[in-house]
């Protein structure tokens, strides 16, 4: 479905992200279009572990699910913003793409049940666009031809190899022409967001020292080991003479590194953990992140040594530790560049937040009721 109206913008805006991630090393810049304080919230979602029982589900071959006829369309318009109208299908396609974001970090069950939580945040979100937008458009800001084009080549100079931006726009259904426009209209609003920010303080030494000592908590580094391991892994079929015949190669592997084999390249040779592919290297991790045997092998070896035959749930291990980290604490100096940098951010996010909140205070904002009670897309309230 091709996006037409305004408050697209921050779809294409996502889209953009997703294309152009990773692509610089140090990018420290904030969104164009931010996100609402619906949107920053997280509230935690409910622990859901409960086994469904599907034994009594039917048989949606023989009775398939329908459409409820009261769900809204794509085109049915949710909120209108100073004559722009924000329709379901875009706030869907922000949703989607968000969840699909979260997905990442947040299990299925939970994720599940933030979709209500997620719609009104995107909801939020493009309405406070749609009021950036219509603000920066009746200001004095313009963007020049040359300033877009000059924002377009950059955007393909970061892009990763073998994905033409064009290709990318047009198998997410959005026109090339259109894309422009809304960029346009995404370097004027990243323009009025400079403009209503310009003025905002660095943080203090002070402030940036308060910071610290008040989350001191969130510096403290657990103790941590750096190490690889080779894994001869058990299968469910294997009897005692099987396991034996393991032991005895990975015994055999260890008389080989003792005798100056290279443990890496054993590694890359025989071990069965995807592993193999570095060297065996499992690069560094706290306590509570390997099973209870590897663990205490691990934390309790020299670096640079290699451990005898460990057993697990997994098979038999050998165990290479490289480094060993007691815990600690980062200290301000270590972090005071980070530190100022996010306080800057929070500083200018709040000023913006406040002028958003004036925008809404005199805008035409006009709510359009819908069927809450449909199931299917828009949560009730």
């Amino acid at each position: 479905m091709m996006m037409t109206t305004r408050a697209s913008l921050f779809i294409t805006a996502m889209l953009l992200a997703g294309f152009t991630a990773g692509c610089k090393e140090d990018s420290t810049a904030a969104p164009d279009v931010p996100e609402t304080a619906a949107a920053q919230e997280t509230a935690a979602a409910p622990d859901a572990t409960e086994e469904v029982d599907l034994s009594e589900a039917p048989d949606l071959f023989e009775e398939p699910l329908q459409p409820n006829p009261l769900a809204p369309k794509a085109e049915d318009v949710i909120v209108t913003v100073e004559g722009t109208d924000i329709t379901y299908g875009e706030i869907m396609q922000a949703v989607q793409m968000r969840m699909q974001q979260m997905s990442q970090q947040v299990p299925p069950q939970q994720l599940s049940q933030m979709y209500g939580q997620v719609f009104q945040q995107m909801t939020d979100t493009l309405v406070a666009n749609a009021l950036l937008e219509h603000a920066a458009e009746t200001s004095s800001l313009t963007v020049s031809d040359a300033e877009l084009e000059e924002e377009i080549a950059e955007i393909k100079a970061n892009a990763p190899e073998g994905q033409p931006l064009e290709e990318v726009l047009a198998e997410n259904g959005v026109d090339i022409n259109e894309w422009k426009e809304n960029l346009r209209s995404q370097m004027l609003v990243g323009k009025l967001v400079e403009e209503k920010t310009a003025d905002i303080a660095e943080p203090t030494s002070e402030e940036v020292a308060a910071f610290y000592q008040e989350n001191i908590e969130n510096f403290k580094m657990p103790e941590s080991v750096t190490a690889s391991h080779i894994l001869i892994a058990f299968d469910e079929e294997d009897t005692d003479a099987t396991k034996a015949e393991k032991r005895e190669k990975i015994e055999a592997l260890k008389e080989q590194i003792e005798n100056g084999a290279g443990f890496a390249e054993l590694a890359t040779a025989n071990s069965d953990c995807p592993s193999s592919q570095r060297g065996g290297d499992l690069g560094s991790f706290s306590r509570g992140q390997m099973v209870p045997e590897f663990e205490a092998t691990a934390f309790n070896m020299e670096t640079n040594t290699v451990s005898d035959v460990v057993e697990t749930q997994f098979g038999y291990h050998l165990i290479k530790v490289t480094g060993h980290e007691d815990e600690s604490v980062r200290s301000l100096p270590e972090v005071t560049e980070q530190l100022a940098a996010f306080l800057a951010n929070q500083k200018r996010q709040e000023a913006l937040m406040a002028y958003i909140d004036e925008l809404k205070e005199a805008a035409d904002i006009v709510m359009h009721e819908q069927d809450m009670d449909s199931g299917d897309g828009v949560p009730a309230e």
